[in-house]
C-alpha cells in the first residue's frame, strides 16, 4: 500500500511539472518588433519557412540566402522589414559582408538572434565510400560554417543579450551508417553547442539546439534522395560496387522511402519558441522518431544499440554482397 501510495504521489508531482513547464513555456516575450534576428540557408526549407514566420511576427529579420534567386524570392514575397542578404557561410569573404550588412541594420541594438541553419547532406553510401573532399565540404558548410557565422556575430549577440539556435539532428546523436558526412557534422555541431553555451551563459547569451527528425524539405526530396544514393554508388571502383551489390543501395533506398518525412513548420516553431519565448529550452527534439526512437537509442549501451539498429532497422545497415552469409 505504501508503495502504490508513493507511485500516486510520483505521477502528481510528475503531472504538476509538466503542468507547469508547459505553462510558463507560452510567454512570449514583449516587443518582439524591436528585435532583430539572422537566418541562415533561407533559400529553401527552414530557414525560408523560419524568415516569413518572423516576417509576419513583426521582427525584423536578415535572411542569408546562397543564391540570388534566393533573395529575389524573399524579396519579392515578404515584407520591407525583411533584408535578404546573400550569403556563403563557406566563405569568410561572405560571412564578413554579410557581418557589416547586419551591424549597419542593427546599430546600436544589436542582434537579439541567430540561427545556423544552413546545411548539406553530402554523399549517401557506406562510410568508405566518401572522400576526403567529401567530409571537408560537408564540414565546411555544416561546423566550420557554422562556427564561423557564431564566432562573427557574438560581439553583436553580446549587445543584446541575444540567443544562438544552433540546427544539429537527430543523426547527431545516433550515428547514421549511410550518412557518414552528414552525421559526423552533426555530432559536431552538438558538441560545439554545449561548449557555447557553458561558455557564454556569463555574457548573457543563450544556446538552443534543435534536433530534427527527417522532415519534408527540398533536402529531403525522394528524387534528390535517389540521385545522390545511386549516384555515389556508381562513382565506386567495379572492385568496390561488386563487393558492395546493388542490392545494397536498393535496401537503403527502400528503407528511407518508408521513413515518411513529416510537416516542417513543426521544426520552424521549436526555433520561433527558442527565439520568442520568455523561457525557451535549451534543447528541441522535433518529430515523432527522433523522440521515440533516435534518442532512446543513443542512451543504450553502445553494442545494445548497435544490436536494435542492426535487427529493428536493418535498412540504416544493410548488408553488403560481400558479407552475406557470414555470421
Amino acid at each position: 500500500m505504501e508503495v502504490l501510495t508513493l507511485l500516486v504521489l510520483l505521477a502528481v508531482v510528475w503531472g504538476v511539472l509538466n503542468a507547469w513547464t508547459w505553462w510558463r513555456e507560452k510567454e512570449v516575450l514583449p516587443r518582439l518588433v524591436d528585435k532583430s534576428v539572422l537566418i541562415t540557408g533561407c533559400d529553401t526549407g527552414f530557414g525560408n519557412l523560419l524568415a516569413r514566420r518572423l516576417d509576419q511576427l513583426g521582427l525584423r529579420v536578415f535572411a542569408g540566402c546562397l543564391t540570388e534567386a534566393g533573395v529575389a524570392e524573399l524579396r519579392q514575397s515578404c515584407s520591407e522589414r525583411l533584408q535578404p542578404i546573400q550569403m556563403d557561410v563557406s566563405s569568410s569573404d561572405s560571412v564578413q559582408q554579410a557581418f557589416l550588412a547586419v551591424k549597419n541594420g542593427v546599430g546600436s541594438k544589436g542582434l537579439w538572434g541567430l540561427v545556423n541553419n544552413a546545411g548539406i547532406f553530402g554523399p549517401l553510401g557506406s562510410v568508405e565510400w566518401s572522400s576526403i573532399a567529401d567530409y571537408q565540404a560537408v564540414l565546411n558548410v555544416n561546423l566550420l560554417g557554422l562556427i564561423n557565422v557564431t564566432k562573427t556575430f557574438l560581439p553583436l549577440l553580446k549587445k543584446s543579450h541575444g540567443r544562438v539556435v544552433n540546427v544539429a539532428s537527430g543523426a547527431g546523436r545516433v550515428a547514421v551508417p549511410f550518412q557518414a558526412p552528414y552525421s559526423v557534422s552533426k555530432f559536431a555541431v552538438e558538441g560545439f553547442s554545449d561548449v557555447l553555451r557553458r561558455g557564454m551563459r556569463c555574457f548573457g547569451v543563450t544556446v538552443h539546439i534543435v534536433e530534427p527528425g527527417k522532415f519534408s524539405t527540398g533536402i529531403t526530396a525522394q528524387e534528390s534522395i535517389r540521385r545522390n544514393m545511386y549516384g555515389t554508388f556508381e562513382s565506386q571502383s567495379p572492385e568496390t560496387k561488386k563487393e558492395y551489390g546493388l542490392d545494397y543501395i536498393d535496401e537503403m533506398h527502400k528503407g528511407f522511402n518508408e521513413d515518411a518525412g513529416g510537416d516542417p513548420n513543426l521544426v520552424t516553431m521549436a526555433m520561433e519558441h527558442a527565439l520568442c519565448a520568455a523561457h525557451p529550452k535549451s534543447r528541441y527534439v522535433v518529430g515523432q522518431g527522433t523522440r521515440l526512437v533516435w534518442i532512446p537509442i543513443s542512451w543504450l549501451p553502445t553494442d545494445l544499440g548497435d544490436y536494435v539498429i542492426r535487427v529493428m532497422i536493418p535498412w540504416m545497415a544493410p548488408v553488403p554482397a560481400a558479407c552475406k552469409g557470414e555470421k
